[in-house]
């Protein structure tokens, strides 16, 4: 697919790296000669130095003849222009970045006006993504399937863990629950295990069910933690915004620390529910007298990567706390995970994956459509949701044991109605199915494509 990009900020410049892995072609558009020269330098791609928001560059970008652009600079107002100029053109879809909290919660009064296909909020999502971790204490990474009903949830094995130096088949057989585990990282090396797979302590698992079933394996193996009530967080951007009013509504107590005092008025006003302090969340002894020793999670939100780990890294070493940390750089969050950091969250990486699940759904055939893609353990293994509406004769109607699947492809989870099934080799796809796939080394847009 020909796709334009304008943008190459943290978000675009990463977009387009997964999107030219993907084998598209990719026009990436920027004003900064030196963001031009970055993507030159660094990825095989087309690069336009200009104005995205003219149609002289747009045109120039071959945005009339393109099946999507995708606007991520850092202007709301500069990529709903964006994506309106390019449907003029003949631009077949278009997303938008919109991060404002004003733009966004009046969105769908505009969307269909400005022509947009997708509106893509980082913050938003960044910070659904830390409420369902803290909703989720145990859990280092949660991802959702089917509006919920099923969960991806990533755990590292503690080293007096019940599960520890058992099979999977025996701890399956132990817990007599409705689970699945479908990637195990060891040592940086995945694996998609099978049943005689020996977990060991210090494993990171990824495993798949309901919530209330994923809940009752906690219990089970011994890591069940308590529910987190108080949340400190540090940095008072939009991210924080999100989060706090998130937060704050499903009754979990909320304080903010902020070095910006006008923010920190802005926040008073925004959020009256939390508790706004101005000062640097870097400093130990603020952090010790606003209580950071009786908060069951810090969240550390700066717009600095190295202060988020040096905060976060005070917290672990320090409290009991559950520690989340907002990542953005490669190889930050490669030294960050290495120093013993494990819930970490990075902004770019949530957005460029619900990106690249909607230009996968674009390119599947309409028997099977993509609902969600998240990439796990470093883009190194995928999750990936499928509708199921047409018959699909190799696939539909027929038991698991009589269907060959590639290598290191899993179904884990299949959706019907509000039943959770996870799938034996008796159980089959119907017409109606959610199927939730994971799949490492392989590139999915189809549900066939999981067929050997």
């Amino acid at each position: 697919m020909d796709i334009v990009v304008i943008g190459n900020g943290k978000i675009g410049n990463n977009l387009c790296n997964m999107l030219v892995n993907e084998g598209h072609n990719v026009t990436v558009v920027d004003h900064k000669a030196s963001a031009i020269i970055k993507a030159q330098n660094t990825q095989d791609l087309m690069c336009i130095e200009g104005n995205g928001a003219t149609a002289v560059v747009q045109r120039e970008a071959g945005v009339n003849k393109a099946g999507l652009l995708v606007a991520t600079t850092p202007f709301d107002e500069l990529n709903m222009l964006c994506c309106l100029i390019a449907r003029k053109l003949g631009c077949e879809k278009t997303i938008s970045r919109v991060r404002n909290p004003e733009y966004y919660n009046q969105i769908d009064l505009i969307k269909d006006d400005l022509g947009l296909s997708m509106v893509i909020n980082p913050e938003r999502n960044t910070a659904d993504e830390i409420r369902r971790i803290l909703v989720f204490p145990s859990a280092v990474k949660v991802e959702v399937f089917e509006k919920g009903r099923v969960e991806l949830v990533e755990h590292v094995i503690p080293e007096n863990s019940l599960i520890a130096d058992l099979s999977l088949i025996d701890i399956y057989k132990k817990t007599k629950l409705k689970f699945l585990i479908c990637a195990v990282v060891r040592n940086g090396e995945v694996f998609i295990p099978s049943g005689d797979f020996v977990l060991k302590a210090g494993d990171r698992i990824h495993l798949a069910a309901s919530h209330k079933d994923i809940e009752r394996f906690f219990r089970s193996s011994g890591a069940m933690k308590d529910k987190v009530k108080t949340v400190m967080i540090v940095g008072g951007g939009k991210i924080c915004h999100y989060l706090a009013n998130q937060l704050i509504n499903i009754g979990m107590r909320v304080k903010i620390i902020e070095q910006d005092y006008e923010r920190c008025q802005e926040l008073a006003e925004l959020i009256p529910k939390a508790i706004i302090i101005h000062g640097n969340g870097a400093d130990e002894d603020l952090l010790m007298e606003e209580g950071i020793m009786d908060a069951d999670s810090f969240v550390a939100l700066t717009g600095f990567d190295e202060q988020n780990i040096l905060m976060s890294l005070y917290a672990k070493n320090n409290t009991e706390t559950k520690v989340v940390t907002k990542v953005n750089d490669e190889s930050y969050i490669k030294l960050a995970s290495q120093l013993g950091l494990d819930c970490l969250i990075s902004p770019k990486h949530i957005t460029s994956s619900n990106i690249l699940s909607y230009v996968r759904s674009l390119e599947n055939t309409s028997e099977s459509n993509i609902e969600s893609l998240y990439n796990l353990v470093g883009h190194q293994v995928e999750a990936i949701e499928f509708k199921i509406r047409e018959n699909i004769p190799d696939l539909v109607g027929i038991p698991f044991k009589d269907i060959t699947l590639k290598k290191n492809i899993l179904v884990c989870a299949i959706i019907r109605k509000r039943d959770v099934i996870i799938p034996n080799g008796n159980d089959e796809l119907m017409l109606g199915d959610s199927v939730v796939v994971v799949t490492k080394e392989h590139h999915i847009s189809d549900i066939r494509d999981i067929l050997e």
